[in-house]
């Protein structure tokens, strides 16, 4: 084994939500629980290890300690080298849900909605136990699952997603969910367990990294790997993650001078640097968002890019001076601060967002890279502002420091309301191979059009050695998207991470993130985005989700492309004919439509025309139903 140090450092709570039987068995059937369970045999059997080898080193060292706590902060053995060389888990460490704009959601916002985490379940890894009999967790609203070792910050991780709000000051983001504590020993056998079992959002505020080693900062290591290979089985699970607190660490023997030599720049480190992992920054109170200068960042945040140029931290939420339930008492409470309180917040929103797509999609929910890709696409612009007196103001457009900005719940649940007006899109599409996938929109006004894509990427292979690797590229699949208007293309943003500090461009192709956007300023008239990919891609296939607002967006679906093997619906709405697009899939046997009551409903179809007429329908949403001897394709329609 290498002579690294681990660290677990803890920064916030995770999220999950009590979905109905109906909810689970629909997520249960699109994830790969065969593969989920040989994840969970391999990462349960590497904890078995790890307890042998600290059981044996406890025996013959009396003196030592498992498990410390100073102040706020909590340290763990993780693992024993076989050169004696411990290594650690440890923590680092009312007016969040505004910066976030999350009580716009709540009943009595402006948003109109009653949206506060109802029948919502969050699950948060920590390092021990909230204390589930604190006056903000009534009715078991918290319960331990495997202990009852209460502690700090974990109730206050946990405080910060679901507390009532007994006391106003300390209501959760989410504060009608209820939410599982575990502590951390064993994060990922859990994580495969639940995930497999139907988990949506889990939050997990700390680290793991050698504390001896400057190579780890940035790199793609064994957990990040590990988590991707979850992730992936997984497509509905979204883990929200916190980047850590190394910035101000100048006194570190190891971390002072690289935070010399990086200016800052490269500090994420361990499972932070996932692909499919949403990491957040801390950033201070936001009253009122005006501009980018709103948003002021802290002096510990940690910042990117990743080994290979990804941008990390992916949004910022508020991680200073943040006050929560503690552990203490029943009534405790305390303000703590750190990306562990960033990172809870974020995953509440999570919560959220997942909550008002069910109620508004006709009870499904968003997967990982949708909820990812939404979060980032509707994240306020952070980051013009100076971020001290040596540091110049940068532009518009993504950066390393604030990733896509400051998160803004309120931007994104109004998106999800305009999809379900048809006023934009999210979509959860597949790209097959040497295909490509096409969409037409029109849009007026003066507001940009905004385009991004947002995929869950397998897992790659780890770097676990001793140097920063040379031109490293994590990305399996690699999807681009592009948007064009009377031979003009716009690009997405792209950042270059040999100049860390430099402005975001979008003039080239971004060949790194599994997220991409693109920004088309003073957007007016008709764009077609597509949706393409490098090279071939693994498995043949790679499911997508394509997101796109705009000013008074009009979606043309009659001009609507995808060369691939798929069934493509047209114009939706519709008033008399629903034409239908089978590609290469040809041999259709029925059609069928039904209503939202489950009632089917007759219809005049031409299989040579690919067309069915719909005139004597109602007005309403229906299901369009596919057929034939080996499939079944299911659509959804509105009737004018």
């Amino acid at each position: 084994m290498k002579n690294t140090i681990l660290l677990l450092v803890v920064f916030f709570g995770t999220c999950l939500y009590a979905q109905s039987e109906r909810d689970l068995i629909n997520i249960v059937s699109k994830t790969n629980t065969i593969e989920l369970k040989k994840l969970r045999t391999v990462y349960n059997q590497e904890y078995l290890e790890r307890e042998s080898r600290i059981k044996n080193f406890l025996s013959s060292h009396p003196e030592a300690k498992r498990y410390t706590i100073k102040g706020t902060s909590i340290k763990e053995i993780y693992d024993v080298l076989d050169n004696g060389e411990i290594l650690y888990y440890g923590t680092s460490n009312l007016t969040s849900s505004k910066t976030a704009r999350a009580d716009k959601l709540y009943f009595g916002g402006t948003l109109g909605l009653n949206v506060q985490g109802q029948g919502m379940k969050a699950i948060v890894w920590d390092g021990g136990n909230a204390r589930k009999t604190h006056v903000e967790f009534p009715s078991n609203k918290v319960v331990n699952i495997d202990g009852n070792v209460y502690e700090d910050h974990a109730t206050h991780v946990t405080g910060t997603i679901v507390a009532k709000g007994i006391t106003a000051n300390l209501r959760g983001i989410a504060f009608d969910a209820i939410a599982h504590s575990y502590n951390w020993n064993n994060d990922y056998t859990e994580m495969a367990d639940e995930a497999g079992s139907g988990l949506l959002v889990s939050n997990h505020s700390y680290w793991q990294g050698t504390t001896t080693a400057a190579w780890t900062f940035g790199s793609y290591d064994t957990r990040a790997s590990q988590f991707d290979a979850i992730a992936f089985a997984a497509p509905y699970y979204l883990a929200v993650t916190a980047a850590g607190n190394d910035r101000s660490d100048f006194t570190d023997p190891i971390i002072g001078p690289y935070l010399t030599s990086k200016g800052g720049y490269n500090l994420t480190r361990g499972m932070q640097n996932a692909k499919n992992y949403l990491t957040v920054g801390a950033v201070y109170n936001v009253s009122n968002y005006a501009s980018a200068n709103s948003v002021i960042m802290s002096d510990f945040s940690s910042w990117g890019p990743t080994d290979d140029g990804r941008i990390k931290p992916d949004v910022v939420a508020k991680g200073v001076n943040v006050r929560s339930t503690l552990a203490g008492s029943n009534t405790d409470s305390g303000i703590q601060q750190g990306t562990s309180m960033a990172s809870p917040a974020v995953a509440g929103v999570a919560l959220l967002l997942q909550q008002h797509y069910h109620d508004t999609n006709d009870d499904v929910y968003m997967k990982a890279a949708t909820l990812k890709g939404l979060i980032n696409h509707t994240a306020d612009e952070a980051g013009k502002a100076s971020i001290d007196a040596n540091e110049v103001a940068s532009g518009v457009g993504p950066d390393y420091r604030f990733g896509w900005g400051l998160i803004n719940a309120e931007k994104a649940a109004t998106l999800i309301t305009d999809k379900a007006d048809d006023a934009a899109i999210i979509d959860e599409l597949v790209l097959n191979n040497n295909a490509t996938y096409t969409k037409t929109v029109t849009v007026s006004g003066t507001e940009p059009l905004m385009v991004s894509i947002s995929w869950t990427d397998k897992q790659a292979t780890a770097n676990n050695g001793t140097n920063d690797p040379v031109n490293a590229d994590y990305l399996i699949n690699d999807l681009d998207v592009r948007v064009t208007k009377n031979n003009v293309t716009y690009f997405p943003w792209t950042l270059n991470p040999a100049i860390p500090s430099a402005d975001a461009v979008r003039t080239s192709d971004n060949f790194r993130d599994n997220f991409e956007k693109i920004q088309v300023d003073n957007a007016s008239g008709t764009y077609t985005i597509t949706v393409s990919h490098k090279g071939a891609l693994d498995g043949g296939l790679q499911n997508f989700s394509l997101i796109a607002s705009g000013a008074e967006m009009t979606l043309n679906a009659e001009d609507f492309v995808a060369n691939t093997p798929a069934l493509n619906i047209f114009p939706n709405p519709t008033s008399n004919t629903l034409n239908f697009d089978t590609n290469n899939w040809n041999e259709i046997s029925s059609i069928t439509i039904i209503d939202v009551t489950g009632k089917v409903i007759n219809a005049k179809y031409n299989l040579n025309q690919k067309s069915i007429d719909v005139s004597n329908l109602q007005s309403g949403v229906y299901f369009v139903k596919f057929a034939s001897d080996d499939k079944m394709i299911t659509k959804k329609f509105i009737k004018k």
